[in-house]
């Protein structure tokens, strides 16, 4: 019989189903090691997540019944879910995940990966987040962890303090809070020519080019994240991945360690690594850089 778990906060009750339900077979994680997992981490969490239009990537049935992403609001989601509504001729009601509960809530309907916007519902148009996307190609781990600390160095010198994560599948995220005074079109600007200065400063490493085929071997700088409705997946947020890899903020000397890979941390691994090292991530919003001086800067 499927056994049933009760979580409440406040005034707000959980009732979650199919817990004992095997969600990462090779590692033997359920869905209420998941749930847990998100309850645990959302302190954490929530504070950047919160007001962030919200793709949920859920696996109802497990790995093995595969994933699929859902953006809108369900029709039985309860009141308390808290949502916004985004667009022009089309019009999009996502969720916000806002609150522990609310975590909890989409956990218990199979939500393993959470993918945010870089602005929040109340300043929609100016992201507070800055986001690029080393993908590398495959078996290239050495050339991310070299392209994150070039990238690094370049976004020092626009007066920009960037952190790292790992992305839970194939690389790192290095990602800059903003002050949210700028729009989508600065920071999209912003990010489009600094990925051309890095491919001229470094053509032998890193390119622009979409398409595997152009790439020849080399990284591919992606701006693509810095959008109106594009998304990246959220820091500790698992992946539909088999051993459960979660998205980790980093420290950069992390990067010196020649074992590290985008799966090194797994839902097992980050409560004892939060409790020996902190969050990598706790001064994100205590340094915040302008999109516009930065551009002016590169620019000059």
């Amino acid at each position: 019989m499927p056994v049933k778990r009760k979580y409440t906060f406040g005034d707000v009750t959980i009732d979650a189903t199919n817990v004992d339900r095997i969600v990462f077979p090779e590692v033997g994680i359920t869905k209420g090691d998941v749930i847990d997992y998100y309850r645990d981490l959302a302190d954490i969490m929530v504070p950047e997540l919160y007001g962030r239009p919200l793709t949920i990537e859920r696996y109802t049935k497990g790995l093995a019944g595969g994933g699929f992403f859902q953006k809108h609001v369900q029709k039985h989601y309860p009141a308390w879910i808290q949502r916004v509504t985004i667009g022009g001729k089309t019009l999009v009601t996502y969720p916000l995940a806002n609150s522990q509960a609310a975590l909890v809530y989409f956990a218990n309907q199979g939500a393993l990966a959470f993918h945010i916007w870089t602005s929040r519902e109340d300043n929609g148009t100016n992201p507070d987040l800055l986001v690029f996307d080393l993908d590398p190609p495959d078996g290239g781990f050495e050339l991310v962890r070299k392209t994150a600390l070039l990238l690094r160095d370049a976004l020092v010198e626009l007066n920009l303090t960037a952190y790292v994560k790992t992305t839970g599948s194939k690389g790192l995220h290095v990602v800059v809070p903003l002050d949210g005074e700028d729009d989508f079109d600065d920071a999209h600007t912003l990010c489009s020519e600094l990925g051309k200065y890095m491919t001229a400063r470094h053509p032998d490493l890193v390119t622009l080019e979409f398409y595997k085929k152009d790439r020849k071997g080399r990284l591919f700088f992606d701006t693509l994240r810095n959008a109106p409705g594009a998304t990246f997946v959220a820091a500790y947020s698992l992946r539909g991945k088999p051993t459960a890899p979660v998205s980790t903020p980093i420290e950069w000397d992390e990067l010196g360690d020649k074992a590290l890979r985008a799966d090194s941390f797994t839902l097992k691994d980050i409560p004892s690594r939060l409790a020996k090292r902190g969050d990598p991530w706790r001064d994100l919003r205590n340094t915040p850089g302008s999109a516009r001086k930065a551009l002016a800067a590169l620019r000059r």
